[in-house]
């Protein structure tokens, strides 16, 4: 049985306009994700990126791979150790996990660790009969 491979090194940066974007088709219009006075005053650096738009990249970019290779993202567990902000590239670095289909997952912004996790990519004959 094979394996899907490693995902490359992702890198990239949310312009300032996905806060806004991503609150108008997610319903999430938290004040801490479009203003900055509001992000200021409890003790953020500025506007933060919404957690579920970062895991939802992170998610698509791990099944676009797994589906290249064959395979399938069957999980992902992420957790946030640190806002992420819109306008500063997020970098995340991936490394085989444990076993064979499992996946570390890291995002440094700042280099400075603010998301860890890990994916399962399972490869075509481990979910054949599914």
């Amino acid at each position: 049985m094979g394996e899907v491979p490693v995902p490359a090194p992702l890198v990239w940066e949310p312009t300032a306009g996905v806060p806004r974007d991503y609150a108008q088709v997610s319903g999430d219009r938290s004040a801490v994700h479009l203003d900055e006075a509001v992000a200021s005053r409890v003790g953020l650096p500025g506007v933060i990126l919404h957690g579920m738009y970062v895991y939802g990249y992170l998610a698509t970019y791990l099944g676009r791979h797994a589906v290249d290779h064959g395979g399938r993202l069957v999980s992902l567990e992420c957790r946030f150790q640190a806002p992420m902000l819109p306008g500063v590239p997020i970098e995340v670095r991936f490394e085989r996990g444990d076993d064979q289909e499992s996946v570390r997952v890291e995002a440094r912004q700042w280099d400075s660790s603010v998301l860890s996790g890990v994916a399962v990519l399972t490869p075509a004959e481990s979910h054949a009969a599914s």
